[in-house]
């Protein structure tokens, strides 16, 4: 009896030392439908300010029922509640309440036209960046380390988006410290489209926040400039009227060669997996 009272005092004491699970958030959001995928579940929703939460913007959210979308169509204005989970952010109870005019396409930015989009095995190029010490920044300040270029904003509210990219960064980075073939030889460079938000004050600041250490960058340059490097990585970037950024997310490995050694799209990929893809760039070449 005593032994089993032991027993059951550390599986009490265990449970008492996990982490409580985080509750999710939930705000009240309205807006107007800007496109509708029933195939992958997913609405780009023009909304208004979510008090508490973030300014107006225009995002893609993933829907919890897609049945909820099935009769839902570009231009119809809804309300609904906006969800946020610590890795992930949806919509849940859309409702459809009218329909308006969709606004002018004027400030969509597609990839630029004449960019050839690189893959594995492409030179990158390098571009004039600024990073946050207001310092110019390249890719060519590399000289022999391999590294990873992922796309954000640090007005980025969603969890899934930007926000993940950072705490898969920083992940990155931690374990490549770890690693005797890595340590001293990777290079992190978080790319901001918002340059006019985007000030040096500001990516420092989020640089901190973030937990980056040197050798992990933030660096921006003017949209022109930045537009069109994100989209050689296959980053396509649409500025609003309101201020809002829609973008897709994409992460690249390049070698110390300086060609690109391994791409990403979305956020479906881990750290380790890109740690192992640095290992692969930077074994001596096989004799």
């Amino acid at each position: 009896m005593a032994r089993r009272g032991v027993v059951l005092l550390i599986l009490v004491l265990a449970t008492g030392c996990a982490d409580p699970p985080v509750p999710a958030e939930r705000y009240p959001i309205q807006g107007q439908l800007l496109g509708v995928q029933l195939d992958t579940g997913q609405v780009l929703l023009k909304h208004g300010a979510v008090a508490g939460y973030m300014d107006a913007m225009t995002m893609p959210f993933q829907v919890a029922d897609r049945a909820s979308i099935l009769q839902r169509r570009p231009g119809d204005l809804v309300t609904a509640t906006l969800v946020v989970e610590p890795t992930r952010v949806f919509l849940e109870n859309v409702v459809a309440t009218g329909t308006a005019p969709l606004p002018e396409p004027a400030t969509a930015r597609p990839v630029a036209e004449g960019v050839h989009v690189l893959a594995p095995g492409d030179p990158v190029p390098t571009v004039a960046l600024t990073n946050q010490s207001g310092q110019p920044a390249s890719l060519a300040d590399w000289k022999g380390a391999a590294g990873v270029v992922t796309f954000i904003y640090t007005r980025c509210p969603l969890p899934d988006f930007c926000p993940l990219m950072d705490a898969r960064f920083a992940e990155i980075q931690t374990l490549a410290a770890a690693d005797a073939a890595l340590a001293g030889r990777v290079r992190l460079l978080s790319v901001s489209f918002d340059p006019a938000n985007d000030t040096p004050d500001v990516l420092t600041a989020h640089a901190a926040k973030a937990g980056a250490k040197p050798g992990w960058a933030f660096a921006t340059a003017p949209p022109a400039i930045v537009d069109r490097f994100a989209a050689e990585f296959g980053v396509n970037v649409i500025r609003e009227t309101d201020g809002s950024i829609t973008h897709n997310l994409r992460t690249a490995v390049i070698g110390p060669d300086g060609r690109m050694a391994a791409v990403y799209s979305g956020n479906d990929w881990t750290a380790p997996q890109l740690v192992d893809d640095l290992r692969r760039a930077l074994a001596p070449p096989a004799k």
